[in-house]
C-alpha cells in the first residue's frame, strides 16, 4: 500500500504522520469500518476528523479503499488493494455486511471491455437477503419465494 503512495504526486497527496498513521492502521480495522472507527482510533494521537475524511477520500481515489455505500448514513470502507473481487452479502435484518468470494467477477471487467469498450474501474455487487442468524429467529418469514416485482422507488435504469 506504501508503494501506491509513493507514486503521488502534488500537494494534496504528500505523505503526513497523520496519513501514515492512518494506513499503518487499515489492517486493523474490522474488514468494512466507517470514518468513525478510524477517528476513534487515532483520535489521540490529535488526528482531525477532517484528516479522516480527506485521508480516506485520498485512498479511495488511489484505489487503495474502496467506498462502499449501503442506503444509511455515512459509508462503510474496505480495503481493496491486492484483493481478489468479491460480492457483498448484505443481510437487511441486522445491517451484516460480508464479502463472498466470485471467481466469474475476475474475468468481468476484460470481458466487458472486450464487448462495449468500457473500462471497468470500480466493480460492486451486493447481493441482499437475510443472514443464518436472522432467519433463525424469524423462520416463517423467510419461507416465501423472492418476489421479483419492483420495489416502490427503486431506481429504473433507462436504456437506450
Amino acid at each position: 500500500m506504501r508503494h501506491s503512495l509513493n507514486k503521488s504526486k502534488g500537494p494534496a497527496s504528500r505523505r503526513t504522520a497523520e496519513r501514515e498513521l492512518i494506513l499503518d492502521l487499515l489492517p486493523h480495522l474490522p474488514g468494512h469500518f466507517n470514518a468513525e472507527d478510524v477517528l476513534g482510533a487515532v483520535k489521540a494521537a490529535g488526528v482531525s476528523r477532517a484528516t479522516v475524511y480527506r485521508t480516506l477520500d485520498f485512498l479511495v481515489a488511489r484505489g487503495i479503499l474502496q467506498r462502499v455505500h449501503l442506503g444509511e448514513p455515512g459509508a462503510r470502507y474496505e480495503v481493496i488493494a491486492g484483493r481478489d473481487q468479491h460480492a457483498h452479502l448484505l443481510c437487511l435484518g441486522c445491517g451484516e455486511l460480508s464479502d463472498y468470494p466470485l471467481p466469474l467477477l475476475q474475468r468481468l471487467p476484460a470481458a466487458v471491455r472486450r464487448r462495449q469498450g468500457f473500462a471497468v474501474e470500480h466493480l460492486l455487487v451486493r447481493l441482499c437477503g437475510y443472514c443464518h442468524k436472522c432467519r433463525a429467529r424469524r423462520p416463517a418469514t423467510f419461507s416465501q419465494p423472492i418476489s421479483t416485482k419492483r420495489k416502490e422507488g427503486a431506481h429504473h435504469v433507462k436504456r437506450s
